[in-house]
């Protein structure tokens, strides 16, 4: 389980540089397997299909989170998977 932190959606009109107020940034959680463990980006992979055949594992959904804006890495236990 990967905590990191995203920007906040760009607002969508003008607005007054005073009406600004305070911004914020986004507390997200990705869970998953770790299918890339780099030095600056680290890849997450929920989906993990064919895991019966280690030759033809495939992953889907895979988000690729900058190592900068991780807050924290929590390891789960991996599930006893049917062979």
């Amino acid at each position: 389980m990967v905590e990191w932190v995203d920007s906040a959606q760009p607002q969508s009109s003008w607005t007054f540089l005073e009406d600004i107020g305070t911004p914020n940034s986004i507390h997200c959680v990705s869970v998953g397997w770790l299918v890339a463990d780099g030095k600056e980006n680290k890849s997450v992979a929920p989906n993990m299909g064919g895991v019966n055949d280690t030759d033809s594992i495939q992953v889907s959904g895979v988000i690729t989170i900058p190592v900068r804006s991780i807050v924290k890495i929590t390891p789960l236990r991996e599930p006893a998977l049917a062979r």
